[in-house]
């Protein structure tokens, strides 16, 4: 069986935060960002945005229980996660990281001070609220601007179905 949670939300959420303490509770979860792909492939082109976007569901095929991350508003992620349903035992639970656009200014700001480097997203709509694609069946919620990002991760792994974490 093959367990994939789907972990979407706008960006500056605290999407990595969240992911890195739910590591240490589940440490047999791998860890998919698009942003690791697109970073790999240094990614400037619609071409080479579909390329990362293959990369990680090759990837997630191959693993037995890991994490989707992204922001959840790429077309690339709804024919990702359909193919992903097709192939026999998997299994997919989509969770959303909720954070007010206030939130997500600040975290951005702080991010930029510490060198993160954004990219393009080509793919996805830009300067507009954050949504998720309407085909996505969100499972499960959590608001990160009501929880340190260690209680979130404990509240999803209470969440979880027992076959998730076994």
């Amino acid at each position: 069986m093959r367990h994939i949670i789907n972990f979407i939300g706008p960006p500056a959420a605290g999407k990595t935060t969240v992911i890195q303490e739910f590591k240490r509770l589940l440490p047999f979860y791998e860890v998919l960002a698009i942003d690791d792909f697109r970073q790999r492939l240094k990614v400037t082109t619609p071409q080479e945005e579909n390329t990362a976007w293959n990369q990680l569901w090759m990837a997630a095929l191959k693993a037995d229980y890991c994490i989707l991350e992204s922001t959840g508003t790429s077309p690339q992620l709804s024919m990702m996660l359909d193919r992903l349903w097709r192939a026999p035992g998997t299994n997919i639970l989509t969770v959303a990281l909720l954070a007010s656009p206030r939130t997500c200014r600040q975290r951005d700001t702080q991010r930029l001070r510490e060198g993160h480097q954004s990219f393009p997203l080509l793919s996805e709509p830009t300067g507009q609220r954050w949504k998720p694609l309407s085909e996505l069946s969100v499972s499960m919620s959590l608001e990160a601007d009501k929880l340190p990002a260690a209680q979130l991760a404990a509240l999803l792994c209470d969440q979880l179905p027992p076959d998730f974490i076994d």
